[in-house]
């Protein structure tokens, strides 16, 4: 894809990596270090794409996006803002400035060719929609006739357009792959009135086999069997191809005509192919229209374009699945270094992020604050690397003073992690875990409802596993006496989510 690009930063460093890798994909690009010196490249080059920082001299992003969007009246050219801030806060000023999207420092190469890419396609058919609006209202002149249907025409292709728009936005923004399929396979189906749609994916960048990863009105217990080469037959030939088949036409290669027979017989009409950066990552595959008319040439465009919106969303949940796992890896590492240090709560870790879990899950909480509260309870017991070994592992009572020792380890493991971007949602379980309801715990004393619920259930799941676990000092206590000692501590323990531990271990969730 070529364009002109105008990047504005006052980091060089910026400019010159941004500049090497988009000229590198046939991009002409100017720059710019300041916002009045933006403004001026701006009238002069007349880019297709700006990126611009919020932070710079002379006027900040927000002021030069607010001025370029008063010369731009059409919105022709999308405007990607970066920054190292805050990036709920900016992102929601940089929307309101009139920017498309916003990229938090320090970004991805592959993820911000993705939205280029994205974006200058959409200008690009958004620009030639209102030629043809233009063409159109020459038409409606021309008769009444005309115009009804002309207008009625528009309006779909308005519709679809930001029907597109919105599922462009929906992908990007979702972490989910599982979620990001669902949303994909009910715009085809909607969209396009389609009967059946099958999509084939690798989530492994590595992985030689594209597998069925979901679909609608198709069989799933057959395609999940079913793994297409990536290299080879009907994928090497839709990667050739790089467009939409029909899979009835006979000018397959054999091996490629094989895999295409086959879908037929499940419904399967035509195949398209995920591509991203020459690479083939997915193929989506529909059946013919429930209303048993042909596609149209529109309703085609619109099909490649919701595909390549889903090729760029999966890409990105891609990406964001490898660094979730970096983070799990990260977290596995600094729990074995906490259990080495007290050998008699050698597994405590991993069964209370277990049953913080399952409580969470019980409780209905959403994906993101069941992942906070696995995080949180992973960590809770972080800050006893601050905590002497003779002190841990001591047999009989500890004197106050090495209580007070003891006591600290909520806050000294907040402070661990408090500077752990990926960590840091769960610093507040790490600190709270130890408060109780009655306002007696520590280390804030905080009291009632100023306790967040991740804090509440870490703090049931660490004390329920604590008390079903041998001690030093003590014999562990059956599950039954467990769940009883925390009912009868109703000073100290949220009843609704003891109620939910209850629950879990008479319905067998929960085993010891």
């Amino acid at each position: 894809m070529s364009g002109n690009i105008l990047l504005v930063d006052d980091d060089p460093n910026v400019i010159e990596i941004l500049t090497e890798s988009l000229r590198s994909k046939g991009y002409e690009t100017r720059s710019a270090a300041d916002g009045n010196e933006a403004l001026v490249a701006y009238d002069r080059f007349q880019p297709d794409l700006v990126i611009l920082d919020v932070v710079l001299p002379k006027k900040d992003g927000f002021e030069v996006c607010d001025e370029i969007r008063a010369r731009d009246v059409h919105r022709d050219v999308p405007v990607i803002m970066i920054s190292a801030n805050s990036i709920q806060d900016s992102m929601l000023k940089g929307l309101h400035s009139g920017a498309q999207d916003y990229l938090k420092k320090p970004f991805s190469l592959k993820e911000i060719h993705a939205k280029i890419d994205n974006y200058l396609t959409q200008a690009h058919r958004k620009r030639n929609l209102r030629e043809q609006n233009l063409q159109l209202e020459d038409e409606v002149q021309r008769g009444h006739a005309d115009y009804t249907r002309i207008n009625r025409e528009l309006k779909k292709k308005i519709l679809d357009m930001r029907s597109l728009f919105g599922l462009s936005q929906d992908l990007n923004r979702l972490q989910d792959p599982e979620e990001l399929i669902h949303v994909f396979c009910l715009t085809v189906v909607g969209q396009l009135g389609v009967g059946s749609v099958a999509l084939f994916y690798a989530f492994d960048e590595m992985d030689d086999y594209l597998s069925y990863i979901g679909g609608s009105g198709v069989s799933n217990t057959v395609l999940k069997s079913l793994r297409l080469s990536r290299e080879i037959a009907l994928s090497k030939f839709l990667l050739g191809k790089q467009d939409i088949i029909r899979l009835a036409d006979d000018e397959f290669p054999r091996d490629a005509k094989r895999e295409a027979e086959f879908m037929v017989r499940f419904g399967l009409d035509y195949g398209y192919p995920l591509i991203v950066k020459s690479h083939l990552i997915g193929i989506v595959f529909i059946g013919g229209k429930v209303n048993q008319q042909d596609y149209s040439p529109d309703e085609i465009d619109l099909f490649r374009s919701i595909c390549s919106s889903a090729a760029t969303g999966l890409e990105n949940a891609r990406l964001y699945g490898e660094l979730q796992a970096t983070y799990l890896s990260t977290i596995k590492v600094l729990v074995s270094t906490i259990e080495a240090k007290d050998a008699y709560t050698r597994g405590h870790t991993d069964r209370v992020a277990e049953y913080a879990r399952l409580i969470a899950e019980e409780m209905k909480l959403s994906k993101r604050e069941i992942e906070i509260v696995c995080f949180g309870a992973a960590l809770h017991d972080i800050g006893k690397l601050g905590v002497y070994e003779n002190i841990l592992n001591k047999p009989g009572e500890l004197t106050e003073q090495e209580w007070e020792i003891v006591r600290s380890h909520p806050e000294v493991g907040a402070n661990i992690i408090k500077n752990m971007k990926f960590l840091e949602s769960a610093c507040d379980l790490v600190r709270h875990h130890h408060e109780r309801l009655d306002g007696k715990g520590y280390p804030d004393k905080l009291k009632g409802n100023e306790i967040s619920i991740g804090a509440r259930i870490v703090a049931v799941a660490d004390s329920f596993d604590a008390m079903t676990s041998d001690r030093p000092y003590r014999q562990a206590y059956s599950v039954e006496e467990g769940i009883d000692q925390l009912k009868r501590q109703t000073e100290k323990f949220d009843k609704d989510i003891v109620g939910y531990i209850e629950k879990l271990v008479s319905t067998g969730k929960i085993k010891r």
